[in-house]
């Protein structure tokens, strides 16, 4: 259950959720040209709606031929990655 709904995630109790590597068996997806204040915004979204394990952090990507700063985003979950698309209001 989401932290907004009230009740305690043991992941979150335990201090585990948020990983500190990207995993490799995570789903992924970037949104170019790295932010700090989209990275905490979003970071503080996923913490209070979604429920499963996640990284967020910087990445380098090729982009039109030129190595640029990415935001990285990955959830455990395929479908809690499908609800991030669609319900974060950060990315639009």
């Amino acid at each position: 259950m989401a932290l907004k709904n009230g009740k305690v995630n043991p992941l979150n109790a335990l201090g585990v959720r948020c990983c500190k590597f990207p995993a490799h068996h995570f789903f992924y997806l970037t949104i170019p040209k790295y932010n700090p204040s989209l990275h905490k915004n979003i970071n503080e979204w996923i913490f209070h709606n979604l429920n499963g394990r996640y990284y967020i952090g910087q990445s380098l990507d090729l982009i039109d031929n030129n190595i640029s700063y990415v935001l990285q985003i990955g959830f455990e979950q395929e479908k809690e990655t499908s609800f991030f698309k669609i319900a974060c209001p950060f990315l639009k």
